[in-house]
């Protein structure tokens, strides 16, 4: 916990070294829709929260450079429905992330825009269950550190208010077994507002 603590500082510090008049920054809030491609459990279904801060540097009136740093919430979880048509958990991994995103901003007009990046990250609390019962953790040895490829399309209701919907993928495994190969595969909406 106290090296999470640290990295996060660290980021948020280096954030707001740019804090200069060409610079804008802001809050970001959203909500993950994850799964875990390779643990045999199909489907967006495990939902997580994402929160944090950013800031933005443009360098024309159509491309900028964005760098992010939040909490995200990701996993897979998967049900059963049983015969008197009750549904179970029969597994859930859930997955803490710090990370940071570096994205490159490309304004398409007014109202829309994209970007792409990318946005390593550091894993500082993890749980799977079974049928409701934790897993020890020494049986899935997650790696600490993951790194993604991130795209995303932005739409804007104001000039200091827009939503946009994110996809990334783990670009290796998150595993530490080399036999046993697992990629984070999320899609976020989420909402950016800026306050200067």
């Amino acid at each position: 916990m106290k090296k999470t603590l640290i990295f996060i500082a660290f980021v948020v510090f280096y954030i707001s070294s740019f804090a200069q008049k060409d610079f804008s920054g802001g809050f970001l809030f959203g909500i993950v829709a994850s799964q875990v491609d390779g643990d045999e459990q199909a489907g967006y279904n495990k939902a997580g929260l994402s929160a944090g801060v950013y800031v933005t540097r443009p360098f024309s009136d159509i491309t900028s450079f964005k760098i992010e740093t939040y909490y995200a919430g990701k996993g897979a979880v998967s049900t059963q429905e049983l015969a008197d048509g009750i549904s179970t958990e029969v597994f859930k991994t859930s997955l803490h992330y710090a990370e940071t995103a570096f994205l490159l901003d490309f304004k398409l007009s007014k109202k829309f825009d994209v970007a792409a990046g990318f946005a390593p990250s550091y894993l500082f609390s993890s749980k799977l269950t079974r049928y409701k019962i934790e897993i020890d953790e020494n049986l899935y040895s997650l790696k600490s550190f993951d790194f993604q490829p991130v795209c995303e399309l932005n739409f804007y209701f104001a000039k200091s208010l827009f939503a946009g919907l994110r996809f990334s993928y783990s670009l290796f495994n998150i595993r530490e077994d080399p036999f046993a190969i697992w990629d984070n595969n999320n899609l976020t909406l989420f909402f950016q507002y800026k306050v200067k």
